[in-house]
């Protein structure tokens, strides 16, 4: 959805706060809050798992890329001066089949990992509880719709600021 359809969907929401902030989302993308050393350019080898099944790996890249989810780099050269690729793997789901991953904690102890560099205020996510759910619909009453959405890798759903992709990078 593009940034005036998000507005536009908005514009009756009740907190202003949170339309604000999200909307700064959707124009400029999210902060991932990264506080860490910035130090060149790291390029981690994949885990041995994307080696098992590279065709999971290649088939979920090739969907990202169609949906212009990712900057491609054709050389080293083209690199951003401050550039982290941390390795990709697949881990087993229950029904079976193979999710992505992208190990933004490799390697172990090492202080410029990405996720250590994210203070914990900055990776928690507060859900609502049934509780709070309780208290909306007591609120609002029966003139509002209550939606759940549960989307699949909802986290490659929301844009990243220009200035946090080079922290987030792969190779294949």
């Amino acid at each position: 959805m593009s940034y005036e359809e998000w507005r536009e969907r908005t514009t009756l929401y009740q907190e202003p706060l949170v339309t604000n902030d999200l909307l700064g989302i959707c124009r400029f993308g999210a902060r991932i809050g990264y506080e860490g050393r910035l130090d060149g350019i790291q390029i981690h080898q994949n885990l041995s798992s994307a080696a098992h099944s590279p065709e999971v790996v290649t088939t979920n890249l090739a969907e990202e890329i169609e949906k212009n989810g990712l900057e491609c780099y054709l050389t080293l050269a083209a690199l951003p001066k401050v550039f982290t690729a941390s390795p990709l793997g697949l881990v087993d789901k229950a029904d079976g089949t193979n999710r992505r991953i992208h190990h933004l904690s490799y390697p172990a102890n090492d202080n410029r990992l990405i996720n250590a560099g994210i203070p914990e205020q900055y990776g928690a996510i507060p859900y609502c509880t049934v509780k709070d759910t309780l208290v909306a619909i007591q609120k609002f009453g029966p003139r509002w719709l209550l939606v759940k959405r549960d989307f699949e890798s909802a986290f490659r759903h929301i844009p990243i600021s220009p200035l946090d992709m080079p922290l987030l990078g792969f190779h294949s």
